[in-house]
C-alpha cells in the first residue's frame, strides 16, 4: 500500500526550513564578495553547479513519465534552470543578464509560494527546492563572482524578453490548453497573483512587480559590485 504523503502548505516548518537555509546561504555568499572575487579559477564549481541543475530537471521529467504524467518545461522557471546552467559555464552576456533577473526576480517568487501539492519528503518537494532554491542562489553566486555586467539597459531588454516570451506563451496557452507563465489562470495555490485582481487584470500587474523587481536586482547587483570594489559598470 503507497504512503500518504502529506498535501503541502506554505510557510509549514519544512518550507521556513527551506526559506531560511536559502537566506543563509545567500548572505554567506554576499558577506564573501570579496574572498570570492579573488579566487582565479571557480569553473569546476560552476560546472557542478550546472549539471547539478540540469540533472535534477531531468530526473525530473523521467519521474513524470514514469508516473503517466509529463508537459512541456515551458514555464518561466524551467526556461530559468537552463538559461542559468548556460551562464554558468558559458560567456554570452544576453545569456547571463536573462538568467541572473529571471533567476532572482522570477524563481525567488516561486520559493516563496510554491505551486507545489506535496509536502516533504516526498520526491516533488525535494525536486521543487532543489531546483528553485538553486536558481536563486547561482543567480547570486554570478554576481558575487562578478560574472554578470548589469547595467539600466540590462532591465529594460530582459523585460524585453520576458514580453515576448508572454506573448509566445500565450499563443501556446490558447492552442494547447495551457497554463505557461500563469497568464490563462493563477495557480491553485496561494500566490502572489491572488492579490492582484481577476484576469487579465493579474497579468497588467504583474508587468508592473516585474519590472520593480528586475531595478531591485539591478540595485543588489552593484551594490555587490561596490562592496567588492569593482567600479566594472558603464
Amino acid at each position: 500500500m503507497a504512503e500518504h504523503v502529506a498535501a503541502f502548505q506554505p510557510f509549514e516548518p519544512s518550507h521556513r526550513w527551506v526559506l531560511t537555509l536559502t537566506l543563509g546561504i545567500a548572505v554567506a555568499l554576499l558577506m564573501s564578495v570579496r574572498r570570492l572575487r579573488q579566487v582565479r579559477d571557480d569553473r569546476w564549481v560552476r560546472v557542478v553547479l550546472a549539471c547539478g541543475l540540469v540533472g535534477n530537471e531531468v530526473v525530473s521529467w523521467v519521474y513524470a513519465i514514469t508516473n503517466g504524467y509529463w508537459g512541456l518545461p515551458l514555464q518561466l522557471c524551467d526556461l530559468a534552470v537552463f538559461l542559468m546552467a548556460w551562464a554558468l559555464v558559458g560567456e554570452h552576456k544576453l545569456v547571463k543578464e536573462l538568467a541572473f533577473f529571471w533567476g532572482l526576480a522570477g524563481s525567488s517568487q516561486a520559493v516563496l509560494t510554491p505551486d507545489l501539492v506535496e509536502e516533504f519528503p516526498s520526491y516533488p518537494w525535494f525536486q521543487f527546492f532543489l531546483g528553485h532554491c538553486g536558481v536563486v542562489l547561482s543567480a547570486v553566486y554570478l554576481a558575487v563572482r562578478g560574472r554578470v555586467q548589469l547595467a539600466a539597459g540590462s532591465v529594460w531588454r530582459v523585460w524585453f524578453i520576458s514580453n515576448v516570451y508572454a506573448m509566445i506563451a500565450g499563443l501556446l496557452n490558447w492552442r494547447l490548453g495551457t497554463n505557461f507563465g500563469y497568464l490563462t489562470r493563477k495557480p491553485e495555490h496561494p500566490s502572489l497573483l491572488d492579490y492582484l485582481g481577476p484576469w487579465p487584470v493579474y497579468i497588467l500587474w504583474v508587468e508592473v512587480i516585474a519590472l520593480v523587481l528586475f531595478f531591485l536586482c539591478l540595485g543588489l547587483g552593484r551594490a555587490i559590485d561596490r562592496i567588492a570594489g569593482d567600479a566594472s559598470h558603464a
